[in-house]
């Protein structure tokens, strides 16, 4: 297979024509230019669902709003952070014995010891960790006019 012939791309100037750098290739047409090996994948797709899926959906999104739906919501998000704190702080995330009742056992030491590290810092007044702030949102002024 040759390589590809490139179109080199001319500039006039005032004693001629001059050569500049090469145009880039043309592009290979779309078949080509997706991920997916399967030729039936090709492009954007569309899921259609049945009436009675797409109703439910679309209920559950609405009850979203509700107040009741937050609330339930927010202890949700309470326990993932507990939980959270357990994998990346306590090792929760692997357990070190084999067998239910040691793995019991290995859950709620950790969860005491867990209890015993937020009493310490409630205790000893240290503040929680801040959430993180992005460079674009650090970037933001603090105040809205600082000349008035």
């Amino acid at each position: 297979m040759s390589a590809p012939l490139h179109r080199l791309r001319a500039r006039r100037t005032s004693t001629g024509c001059r050569e500049t750098q090469p145009a880039p290739p043309p592009l290979p047409p779309p078949e080509q230019c997706t991920r997916s090996n399967n030729k039936s994948d090709m492009g954007r797709r569309i899921t259609l669902r049945p009436q009675a899926e797409y109703e439910a959906i679309q209920q559950a999104r609405a009850q979203e709003g509700t107040q009741e739906w937050k609330e339930q919501y927010a202890h949700r998000a309470g326990v993932e952070g507990t939980i959270s704190q357990g994998v990346r702080s306590f090792g929760l995330r692997r357990c070190r014995y084999h067998g239910l009742a040691k793995a019991r056992l290995q859950h709620q030491l950790t969860a005491t010891a867990m209890n015993f590290h937020r009493l310490n810092a409630w205790w000893t007044n240290t503040p929680r960790a801040r959430t993180r702030v992005s460079h674009l949102a650090a970037l933001r002024p603090t105040t809205q006019n600082s000349c008035s």
